[in-house]
């Protein structure tokens, strides 16, 4: 059975944790392995025009986490990242991908939840870029119920009377109005499921969008030290969250940030080329282009 772009199988559903199936994508290529990982809201059959690159050089395999995409919710509503992060593990295992093996390119909670992951478990990721990874300095981060997200995501609307409708609607204001056309295309596809009564609605449901944003106070830098990868971190400069990335190439000894004009926290649809490029070059150890940086090494 294909997705609704017609050439992705359908996911593989795996067992992470008591009573939590995670969907897995296989989006492609015959290269060795690289996990992909999403922003809350998205998932892993979301962001074509940037997987589509990666699988040329890799065999890219990408989780739903909980709630999102095909993955269901979990039962007993627990999604700190920091569990998020041992539901990654898990799938790292059922792929059988050696430590100091497994690339690894994640976007948002995909890539905090990534490096969580890392820190849990060191040495588990190789090489990683990451694009505004959501960690918090210990002393800024919003408690249990505090983020303002929770309360924005709940009122969101999640029925429209068609695909075409819904991509209309998300072109013609932020954050979507600035991706790039194939890009939203790519979300609307995937982001969306059908409905018995033609409608479509998003595949991660508001009430669960905003349980993940509530989860987020477990991602904080104090929980990265035991990290190990060499990551790239990738920053937009049109701050719509000003800081995002920042803490963790703090912490990270072992980082180097990208910053990119005109880019805000969804530059992997604004510019997926440009993102592709530099996430290829961070997990293919290849030196960087020539674009603002700053780099921490080995202490």
């Amino acid at each position: 059975m294909s997705g609704p772009d017609g050439g992705i199988p359908a996911p593989d559903m795996v067992h992470v944790a008591d009573g939590v199936e995670l969907a897995l994508h296989r989006l492609g290529g015959a290269g060795p392995p690289l996990l992909f990982v999403h922003a809350t809201g998205f998932n892993g059959r979301t962001y074509g025009p940037l997987t589509g690159r990666l699988a040329e050089h890799f065999t890219v395999w990408a989780p739903d986490l909980r709630a999102h995409g095909w993955s269901p919710p979990p039962a007993g509503r627990d999604f700190l990242w920091t569990t998020l992060a041992g539901d990654l593990l898990a799938i790292i295992d059922h792929l059988g991908i050696v430590a100091g093996e497994l690339d690894c390119v994640g976007h948002s909670i995909g890539a905090a939840t990534l490096l969580l992951a890392d820190a849990q478990r060191p040495g588990t990721i190789r090489r990683m870029y990451g694009y505004e990874p959501v960690v918090w300095r210990a002393e800024e981060v919003f408690g249990p119920g505090e983020n303002p997200l929770i309360a924005v995501t709940t009122n969101r609307r999640e029925v429209f009377s068609s695909r075409g409708e819904a991509f209309e609607r998300f072109a013609s204001r932020p954050p979507f109005g600035g991706v790039r056309a194939d890009a939203l295309h790519s979300y609307i596809m995937n982001g969306f499921e059908d409905l018995p009564d033609g409608t479509v609605r998003l595949r991660c449901r508001a009430t669960d969008e905003a349980a993940t944003y509530d989860g987020e106070w477990t991602s904080t830098t104090t929980r990265l030290q035991g990290s190990e990868t060499d990551v790239v971190i990738g920053k937009g400069l049109e701050m719509t969250f000003e800081d995002t990335g920042i803490p963790a190439h703090e912490v990270l000894a072992n980082s180097r940030l990208i910053t990119y004009a005109g880019l805000g926290h969804f530059g992997p649809f604004e510019a997926p080329d440009v993102v592709a490029a530099d996430a290829l070059g961070a997990v293919l150890g290849q030196p960087p282009v020539e674009r603002q940086s700053e780099t921490n090494s080995t202490k």
